[in-house]
């Protein structure tokens, strides 16, 4: 089999086999005796066996579309993040959002029962990613024809392996119990969580000692397109340190009170400006190096909308820093395998919001408010932001050989009552045109990182680092836009005005990325989880003119009752009945 066959698809089994008869925390981290076929000598007697266990270990990379009926395939119930988000809302009547979140339902019992949940602590195959992961690298020594060279990078992979789930556990709950080797059956585990700001310094520093060890880029695209590098790990490195310094743990008071505020666990102590400072030195490092060395770049051709399509759905062009899979080539439409294509094209857990689409200016860089932007009510979707049309699906805009027809009544909005295209917009991003030729049995990664987002990292944290915007942090918001064909920014913005305007930026690049929730969360931006949410009607008369209508979405439970406990997960009470030291989460 080839060795990209054994990355893409992720088909290799846990070869060591693991027990639970002590561990506490999650997943089983304890390695009983292995079965007398398969032992650690065996995985560990050639470099062709140990690397199918670390290739096994890129196999519990989080995956943000919905595939499976798997635990963690049917991650929110085949719903994604963003429908928690103000970009867009879920119709999918089966889904862990309409469930659980929209009204209200969610609490700490649900993550002991539910994989329906953004999050699953024991359901993500975190803890079982940092198991093997650390497995692995306390037994690559032994593997006898490798060189020294070969291990150290084969190391720094599974660091990063354990880096990446840290992180999404880190943005999810806040201080976590932290876990630096694979234990024994006598020692002892329980382990309790470390503060927020022990838990990113932990994160970082496991990330800097993967650094010099990894390649700076993959040479052999064709077979390793998705291996980490050194931009993938310094790229994370920024992203976390950007969460790191923003407000929700930065500050001079705790998002809520209780025992998890007052430990430390959910909030720094007081607010260290530094924290931003770091945050655009890591950002600028990665970008130096890029520019010193090459290697990484955005797409930009000329072709605006191609070009960002091709920046988050392409593999191999340089863009993403992070890339993950779960096989080489995603199923067909129905195929149950990959159930993201159902979902989103006639179930309708993708039907973006008006809210987002007014979030996207015009092609001339305007936004749609400014009285010299051009835009017009009664066309509202011409001469728009490029970005716009490759992440929302808008009337008009061309379709499988034809135009989109969205009105009440039209091939993409049957009705106005079903699930379908609901909020009066379908989707886009990765669906495409929902056929063969685009996206359905193509290969379909997962973007977990990009370099577009580096810029516009770098560019808010010397924002907040200068108490204002430079000439160079002007300079990276304007390559985002400027590869889409939109002017810069206008000169002279506050901190703040900067700052707003570098959010847009990040909802209009990364939508449906797993972004925007994270953004909300980290600028505790509870105005944006209690405004109205809209979407747009539209009829068309018999003489084929077409009337846009805003519509008011469905009221989301936290509009009229909002807590900031919704910033971070719940742990399951069923964790925190074990008593090793897992305290709840404020308001859970």
């Amino acid at each position: 089999m080839k060795p990209k066959h054994l990355f893409y698809i992720g088909i290799i089994a846990a070869l060591v086999t693991t027990g639970c008869e002590k561990l506490q925390l999650g997943d089983s981290f304890l390695e009983k005796a292995p079965s007398s076929d398969v032992t650690i000598d065996t995985i560990f007697s050639s470099l062709k066996y140990a690397e199918r266990e670390l290739w096994g270990t890129y196999s519990t990379l989080p995956y943000g579309l919905n595939l499976d009926w798997s635990a963690k395939g049917n991650k929110m119930g085949m719903d994604i993040q963003e429908g928690l988000s103000d970009l867009n809302h879920s119709f999918l009547t089966w889904g862990g959002i309409m469930q659980l979140y929209y009204n209200g339902v969610y609490d700490a019992g649900i993550e002991n029962t539910s994989a329906n949940t953004k999050y699953g602590y024991t359901t993500e195959n975190s803890w079982l990613g940092i198991r093997r992961s650390y497995t692995f690298i306390e037994n690559i020594d032994k593997v006898p024809d490798a060189d020294a060279q070969t291990k150290k990078r084969l190391k720094a992979e599974a660091r990063m392996v354990i880096a990446i789930h840290y992180s999404d556990m880190y943005r999810n709950y806040g201080g976590m119990p932290w876990v630096n080797h694979a234990y024994t059956p006598t020692e002892e585990t329980n382990l309790p969580r470390l503060t927020s700001r022990a838990t990113l310094d932990s994160i970082v520093a496991l990330i800097d000692k993967a650094i010099p060890d990894l390649d700076w880029k993959i040479d052999d695209l064709g077979n390793w397109d998705g291996r980490f590098t050194q931009a993938a790990a310094m790229g994370l490195k920024a992203r976390m340190l950007l969460f790191g310094a923003s407000p929700l743990f930065n500050d001079n008071a705790p998002y809520l009170a209780g025992e998890a505020a007052q430990s430390k666990l959910v909030w720094n102590g007081s607010y260290d400006a530094s924290l931003w400072q770091k945050a655009a030195a890591a950002a600028k490092v990665l970008l130096d190096k890029i520019s010193a060395q090459g290697g990484y770049q955005l797409v930009k051709t000329g072709n605006s909308r191609k070009d960002f399509q091709d920046g988050y759905y392409k593999r191999g062009t340089g863009e993403t820093l992070i890339s993950t899979r779960v096989r080489y080539k995603s199923p067909g439409y129905w195929d149950g395998n990959y159930y993201f294509y159902q979902s989103a094209g006639g179930y309708g857990c993708v039907c973006p919001t008006q809210n987002y689409v007014d979030m996207f200016g015009m092609a001339n860089g305007l936004p749609i408010i400014d009285v010299a932007s051009g835009y017009d009510p009664k066309n509202p979707y011409k001469n728009r932001d490029p970005r716009l049309y490759e992440t929302v699906q808008v009337n008009g805009d061309y379709f499988q050989g034809r135009t989109v027809e969205l009105w009440i009544g039209g091939r993409e909005r049957p009705n106005a009552t079903g699930t379908k295209a609901r909020s009066g917009y379908g989707p886009r991003k990765f669906w495409l045109e929902g056929n063969t030729s685009t996206s359905v049995q193509s290969v379909v990664h997962w973007p977990y990182l990009r370099l577009s987002e580096v810029y516009l990292t770098f560019a808010e944290a010397t924002n907040e680092a200068n108490n204002g915007p430079t000439a160079e942090a002007y300079n990276y918001v304007n390559l985002v836009r400027n590869r889409v064909g939109l002017g810069n920014l206008p000169a002279g913005l506050s901190k703040e005005q900067f700052r707003k305007a570098v959010l847009n930026e990040r909802a209009c690049e990364f939508g449906f990325e797993e972004v925007r929730w994270y953004d909300l969360i980290r600028w505790k931006m509870a105005e944006d989880f209690t405004k109205s949410l809209h979407g747009m009607d539209i009829t068309k008369a018999s003489n084929g003119q077409l009337t846009y209508a805003v519509t008011d979405l469905p009221v989301r439970f936290w509009k009229t009752t909002w807590s900031p406990k919704w910033y971070l997960s719940a742990f399951p009470t069923n964790e925190i009945n074990k008593a090793y030291g897992l305290v709840q989460n404020p308001g859970w």
